[in-house]
């Protein structure tokens, strides 16, 4: 099991969160509070990286999907970038490639 390192760049109503590692049962609540207070604070507008997983289970995906609802409800949006041919395979298989905008990944350290 991989640990799940998240770092967060904020720019206004913007926020960018690389993750790092396995987005999985184990570590999805960590994440899932990390939106939560984002978006709260008025953050709507998420950009999730996606270019350091090596793993995302269905709780992951989960994530996915309600950091969507919540940035939606709060007028945002939520874009995912350096999604790797393995993630874009499960969002596809799943049906979730039209809910998200699929961004290229970032350039920032």
């Amino acid at each position: 099991m991989t640990p799940l390192d998240t770092h967060v760049d904020v720019n206004g109503d913007h926020a960018l969160i690389r993750l790092r590692g396995e987005l999985d049962v184990s570590t999805s609540s960590g994440v899932r509070d990390l939106i939560v207070r984002l978006v709260s604070e008025g953050r709507s507008h998420i950009t999730l990286d996606c270019d350091g997983l090596a793993f995302v289970d269905s709780t992951g995906l989960g994530v996915f999907v309600g950091a969507r609802a919540r940035a939606l409800a709060a007028n945002g949006s939520v874009a995912l970038c350096g999604v790797r041919p393995a993630l874009e395979r499960l969002l596809s298989v799943t049906g979730m490639t039209t809910l998200f905008d699929l961004a290229p990944a970032t350039t920032a350290a």
